[in-house]
């Protein structure tokens, strides 16, 4: 027997095994008339600032930190990517952060005689449910160790702003307190039913607050600490409101830390001293909060006094000093991916004392690969433009800020790709991901982003434009990017734009008026002839045309806000916002539980569109689909029978929470249930863009670093689905088994085409019949890597990827075989 005869009765026998573990299914496609129709607008994607999706990554602008500011609490790691966190104001006086629970550590003592004192400001707010919170509305000092990392603290606390947390195992207080606490260990059940061991509180000592020692006016008030051995005393406002005698441990050292959770807090003041007041340990602002010499984002070479500046700055607060002897010294960032041919355009802002010489360039290993010297600064600031064309090389390299023989202050620089500028101020490579993915709507700017974002800090000229006062996920937002640019990006891309307002839910109740105006205004800007007062500042940003924004969102994911406090809000956003324009089109956000269908009930007039959210956990990939369609056949049958049954469901937040393989099949199963479920009339996926190097929530679409990005599963199955795409939905009868299948009907009428997604590890035969004479053609674009676990990644872009199979039809009919966990689009020619 030859060689190729074995090798083809093996690829024979191996074929014959293969179809016969096949699980046989068919359908028979309606195709004459469609069933229903399909909006488009389900293949959105949420653009959200996070993990420097559009500053720092789709929007051009190279240059990080660029207005040489001091940023929060430079000593402390963001936890999980995303912290609003401890930062010093221009006046000297540390802020807390707003939300979530995080420590600040004011200085440590070898010593147990000491005394804490500081001014104190702070303001709890009233949440109904605290989904992702651990702890208490509070603020807390840590101030003395035990052992083993436990440790005592003092406590103001006031439970009206906390309802008790079922997952929270420690008692809640009754009445406002003033409390000293002692840290301790202890087991309980987890849930996953196996022990754990969690910190907990005890309190030793305890009073109740007063009335008039914390209000809601916000009042200064004086903290003091005084530790002595075994005894604490604690006054607040020079009154002791607290002492005890039972303090343990004999720790070396003791750690004092201030902490907080669900509180706004500002401290001034602060001192760490003996109890006789003659050493002082610490004074002023912590370590972790102190501007250092060079900007953050930035790092100083060469020889040189370097010093971050305050007053007198072109942006914001502070600039960047520089003063340099004989050789060029400065400050430099990257690397950045310098590329051959390209030429990049930027800015930069300096005055100096008339002899200190300027330049700006790329270096690579301590070589200027482009450089341009662009004079000698004299005493007022001058906007300095430069141009550094790469030549004919390509690879890493840092910009430089050079200052030789004298004093420099430079400030607000700014540097693009000359091609990205062609684009409209995008990075190239990433704009042509999402253009060739085609978001039919793109909501905007984001979910949690949008909670405390205020677009008018993201207006005007770029150079005038302040970063967000708040650290969030991982970035000080530039607000480069802003509603003028984004509606161009969507105008580029034939995106429709989907615009999120916040409504303060955590803001004091003083700010609430500012807030609604904030959003009417937006709509104004955005909307109203360039007559109007929005209308001519929009003109004024060189856009007279009205933009027409159809769709806005009221806030983000409200659970915590509680229902009737949401409703009322939408009540009241709804009415202001449609007074200033009556034909926008208004989403609010659902995912309360049972409640929702109350809210459809009595607030459905109000507006049009309910926003649901749903990321699966990973090995939903198969049935996650299937219980989403369930789900909004339910919400179908509410809002049929609701005072308005014209609500649509707006999916504005899905994706599984994974970055392989079982993206692409929960995208396909998803995509399918949205297009046959008439309810469901637009969607938008999430993550969208995400940076490689950010420390969660890995399962975006476009994944990027500064020299080239790569896609994901859920990327290239959304992309061949929309690539696919018909309005014309088909009903089609017979047993898939546990495939998930949709079926439309081509514009011209001349395709029927199926979309199939095989979540199991077992291959399947199916035939497609219907009533139609015959079938002239067929093609099936699938992918199928053969693992779950199967991912793309920066070295391997293509490791998921789109394949074509050739597919003969016999006479009306076409068998087709699908590979075990496989999506893909049979397209039948009729």
């Amino acid at each position: 027997m030859s060689k190729h005869f074995v090798i083809a009765f093996v690829l024979t026998v191996c074929s014959a095994s293969y179809a016969q573990q096949a699980q046989k299914v068919n359908i028979n496609v309606k195709s004459r008339t469609p069933s229903g129709t399909i909006d488009t607008k389900i293949y959105g994607q949420l653009f959200e600032h996070i993990y420097f999706s559009a500053d720092g990554g789709l929007w051009g602008e190279m240059i990080a930190e660029r207005s040489f500011e001091p940023e929060q609490y430079p000593g402390i790691s963001p936890r999980e990517g995303f912290f609003d966190g401890w930062y010093a104001d221009d006046s000297e006086i540390l802020h807390s952060p707003t939300l979530f629970e995080q420590p600040i550590p004011l200085t440590s003592v070898e010593t147990d005689q000491y005394v804490l004192t500081a001014d104190v400001k702070w303001r709890a707010y009233k949440l109904a449910r605290h989904m992702w919170s651990g702890g208490y509305a509070d603020m807390r000092v840590e101030f003395k160790n035990i052992s083993d990392g436990l440790k005592y603290r003092f406590r103001l606390h006031d439970p009206q702003y906390e309802p008790a947390n079922p997952r929270n195992p420690q008692p809640v207080a009754k009445e406002a307190t003033f409390a000293i606490e002692k840290q301790s260990v202890t087991e309980r059940q987890g849930r996953d039913g196996k022990p754990m061991k969690v910190n907990t509180w005890e309190v030793v000592a305890s009073t109740p607050v007063k009335p008039g020692q914390i209000d809601k006016a916000e009042a200064w008030h004086n903290l003091f600490i005084a530790v002595s051995g075994k005894q604490v005393s604690v006054k607040w406002d020079e009154q002791t409101v607290l002492t005890y005698n039972g303090l343990e441990g004999n720790a070396k050292k003791n750690d004092i830390v201030l902490g907080v959770n669900y509180t706004e807090a500002q401290y001034k003041n602060i001192q760490v001293s003996s109890l006789d007041r003659f050493l002082v340990y610490m004074t002023g602002l912590p370590e972790v909060v102190v501007n250092p010499a060079v900007a953050p984002q930035w790092k100083s070479f060469g020889k040189a006094e370097f010093s971050m500046e305050k007053g007198n700055a072109v942006n914001m607060a502070y600039s960047q000093r520089i003063k340099a002897g004989a050789e060029t010294a400065g400050v430099t960032q990257g690397p950045f991916s310098i590329k051959k041919g390209e030429k990049y355009v930027g800015s930069i802002w300096a005055k100096g004392d008339g002899a200190a010489e300027l330049s700006i360039a790329f270096t690579a290993n301590g070589q200027n690969k482009a450089v341009q010297v662009l004079g000698k600064p004299g005493a007022e600031w001058k906007k300095y433009e430069f141009v550094l064309d790469a030549g004919e090389y390509t690879g890493d390299a840092e910009l430089a800020i050079g200052a030789k023989g004298g004093t420099l202050q430079v400030d607000q620089v700014s540097m693009m790709p000359k091609t990205g500028i062609d684009l409209g101020g995008f990075r190239p490579d990433i704009y042509k991901a999402v253009k060739e993915l085609g978001p039919t709507n793109m909501r905007w700017p984001g979910g949690g982003y949008a909670a405390q974002y205020s677009w008018k800090w993201g207006v005007g000229p770029q150079e005038a434009r302040v970063r967000w006062p708040h650290y969030m996920w991982m970035n000080y937002d530039q607000n480069s990017f802003g509603t003028d640019e984004f509606i161009q990006l969507c105008r580029q891309i034939n995106s429709e734009p989907v615009m999120v307002v916040r409504i303060g839910f955590d803001r004091p109740a003083s700010e609430h008026a500012e807030i609604l105006q904030e959003a009417c205004d937006w709509v104004a800007y955005c909307n109203e002839p360039a007559t109007g007062k929005w209308g001519s500042k929009r003109a004024a940003n060189g856009h007279p045309e009205p933009y027409n924004i159809k769709y806005w969102e009221i806030d983000n994911e409200m659970w915590e806000f509680g229902l009737d406090n949401y409703e009322a809000a939408v009540r009241e956003f709804s009415t202001a916002m449609r007074k200033v324009d009556p034909g926008i089109k208004i989403i609010v956000c659902g995912g309360f539980d049972d409640n929702d269908k109350a809210m459809i009930n009595r607030s459905g007039t109000y507006f049009d569109y309910i926003s649901l959210h749903h990321y699966e956990n990973p090995n939903g990939y198969a049935n996650g689909p299937t219980k989403l369609a369930e789900q909004y056949k339910k919400y179908a049958d509410i809002i049929a029978k609701s005072p308005n049954p014209k609500i649509k469901l707006y999916i504005s937040e899905w994706n599984l929470s994974s970055i392989d393989w079982r993206t692409g099949l929960f995208a396909g199963g998803f995509l399918n249930v949205c297009e046959s479920q008439p309810v469901v009339e637009m969607g938008a996926a999430a993550l969208f863009i995400r940076r490689t190097d950010a420390p969660a929530w890995n399962n975006a679409f476009i994944n990027f670093d500064y020299k080239g990005l790569f896609v994901a599963p859920n990327y290239l199955v959304t992309k061949l689905w929309h690539d696919n795409f018909s309005k014309n939905r088909l009903a089609f009868t017979g047993e898939t088994g546990d495939l998930n299948i949709s079926t439309t009907l081509s514009e011209n009428s001349q395709k029927v085409i199926v979309k199939i997604v095989n979540p199991t590890d077992k291959p399947y035969e199916l035939t497609v019949t219907g009533d139609w004479k015959k079938l002239t053609g067929a093609g099936y674009e699938y992918l199928a890597p053969g693992s779950l676990t199967a991912a793309n990644s920066m070295e391997a872009p293509n490791a998921v990827a789109v394949k074509k199979q050739n597919v003969v039809p016999v006479g009306a009919k076409v068998t087709i075989t699908l590979a075990p966990l496989s999506a893909g689009v049979l397209n039948l020619t009729k």
